[in-house]
């Protein structure tokens, strides 16, 4: 979408999973047109809001594609298609990984980048007690919330099978990550998004017949390696990162964890909200991404 910013302030935004493009719906307008909401044309974006790749409307790869693969197709898509030589970069999910790839593997186009979820690790792991602390929590948390993950990122195929032609057990499946990932503290699911918006993104799913290449996503992270560097690798493009406190399984790391791993340049602490950001609370989403793109 070419907002206000009329082809000169490019922003790629990547979701994840069981997310889609639709996550973003509440903010597009908001990022792309601000006058309209009694914002400053200023801060317009020119949004570019991609499908995954096996992801709602895009196409189906005949074997798992992983982040940075999508990262190179998405620099492509940005520099050769839509013919912007830079770009800003923001994602949460996976899409904070294929982001973080855009900044690690593609910096000389995307010349910063804002994630809702810090994905790469550096080596050597959790240090100190504070950083040991939380890797201890989220290994636990991983035993409590972690099976999805852990099938899907080994037989993601079993779980196709299990699925396929049932798409109440699609809905039941995706819907159960929301309802675990969210900020329910103060409101319910219902609430926090809405039963429309939720059977929408189940609908991507469901009718598109993307339920079995989205969880081939998850061993895609495996084929190409997974989150850790080696020794002396770090992700050098300015890095922002918003700290939603909902976040119940991925939360974030310290920042001492995070600085080894990226050039963080900006860090916030948000008043609520959890892992679908920009679906659950789509003003502080948008608030946040105006701010950090006028401090660059």
């Amino acid at each position: 979408m070419v907002g206000e910013a009329g082809g000169k302030r490019p922003l790629i935004v990547t979701h994840g999973w069981p997310g889609s493009h639709y996550e973003f719906w509440g903010a597009i307008e908001k990022l792309a047109f601000p006058s309209r909401f009694g914002g400053n044309a200023a801060d317009a974006f020119d949004l570019v809001i991609p499908s995954l790749p096996g992801f709602g409307f895009s196409s189906k790869p005949a074997r798992p594609v992983g982040q940075r693969t999508t990262a190179r197709l998405f620099n492509t898509l940005m520099t050769e298609v839509l013919g912007y030589p830079s770009y800003l970069a923001q994602g949460g999910d996976w899409g904070a990984m294929v982001t973080s790839w855009l900044g690690r593997d593609h910096g000389g186009n995307a010349r910063a980048i804002h994630l809702n979820m810090l994905g790469f690790r550096p080596h050597g792991g959790a240090q100190g007690e504070a950083e040991i602390a939380w890797a201890q929590r989220q290994a636990a948390m991983m035993d409590v919330m972690g099976a999805y993950f852990r099938l899907q990122v080994s037989k993601p195929q079993s779980i196709a099978w299990m699925a396929a032609g049932n798409p109440v057990g699609q809905a039941a499946w995706i819907l159960e990550r929301f309802h675990d990932w969210s900020d329910l503290s103060a409101k319910d699911l219902d609430a926090a998004y809405g039963k429309d918006a939720l059977i929408t993104n189940i609908m991507l799913y469901a009718m598109t017949g993307s339920f079995t290449t989205g969880a081939w996503y998850y061993r895609g992270l495996v084929e190409e390696g997974g989150l850790a560097f080696q020794p002396g690798e770090r992700c050098e493009t300015p890095t922002a990162f918003a700290n939603f406190p909902g976040e119940p399984l991925y939360q974030a790391p310290p920042r001492s964890f995070a600085e080894r791993a990226y050039n963080i340049v900006r860090w916030r602490d948000m008043p609520r909200g959890g892992h679908f950001a920009a679906m659950e609370e789509p003003d502080l989403y948008v608030d946040e991404v105006r701010a950090w793109a006028r401090e660059l």
